[in-house]
């Protein structure tokens, strides 16, 4: 990577720093220095997403507990692909998405290909987000109906994010976003534990507190969501 372009503020020219011919672990030292000062988040450019995850483990190396990195990967697919975007990468921009309107400091490391794309809009994800503890009421087959509605797959066993499979009174999710998938366990129609589990073994592990469910895509598909979105 030749060059970092870092933003505090993309309106203010004057706000832009521009470091060129740094090496190494510099451009991530020059950025956790920026940003531990700046009290806004810093929105880091690289050139390409090989850059930009090389860059994204320097400053996991270097940045204080105070100055979280966020990663907004690229799609990684070509215009005219007949091909989706691994579900990794959605959940992680998803994720990343979900988390900016509330981020007041840090580092944002964003290929520049990313830029060029369109995003949806900011109350979009927001107002798509499901919480869910124990005590909660859940009908299964309504759920079921607005989770495929949000973009995730009923599949027969859940191995990567997006997916969800439903068996008897258990009903497993890999929320967008999440590191872990999640086992959720009705007594009748009530939440009784949820819990995360291994998507390789499938097995449960410690109980939650809650779990919050974002939508599975990032822009709508039924007709009258895309009219809103325009």
């Amino acid at each position: 990577m030749s060059q970092l372009l870092a933003l505090p503020l993309p309106r203010a020219p004057e706000l832009w720093r521009r470091w060129p011919r740094l090496h190494g672990a510099a451009h991530a030292l020059a950025l956790v220095e920026t940003a531990r000062g700046a009290g806004r988040l810093i929105v880091a450019i690289a050139e390409d997403s090989a850059a930009a995850h090389a860059l994204e483990a320097d400053l996991a190396a270097l940045a204080e507990p105070g100055v979280p990195i966020l990663h907004f990967p690229d799609w990684e697919t070509l215009p005219y692909d007949l091909y989706a975007p691994h579900p990794d990468l959605v959940s992680q921009r998803i994720a990343t998405l979900w988390r900016l309107p509330a981020t007041r400091g840090g580092v944002l490391v964003v290929p520049v290909s990313t830029l060029m794309q369109r995003l949806p809009p900011v109350r979009w994800i927001g107002e798509r987000v499901l919480m869910l503890k124990p005590g909660d009421r859940i009908d299964l087959a309504a759920e079921a109906r607005r989770l495929e509605h949000a973009g995730y797959r009923r599949v027969g066993q859940v191995i990567e994010p997006g997916d969800f499979a439903i068996r008897g009174s258990l009903l497993d999710l890999y929320p967008a976003g999440s590191a872990t998938p999640y086992r959720i366990e009705l007594l009748d129609d009530e939440i009784d534990t949820l819990r995360h589990f291994d998507p390789e073994t499938q097995r449960s592990a410690g109980k939650v507190d809650r779990i919050e469910i974002l939508p599975a895509r990032e822009f709508p598909f039924e007709e009258a969501d895309q009219r809103r979105v325009r």
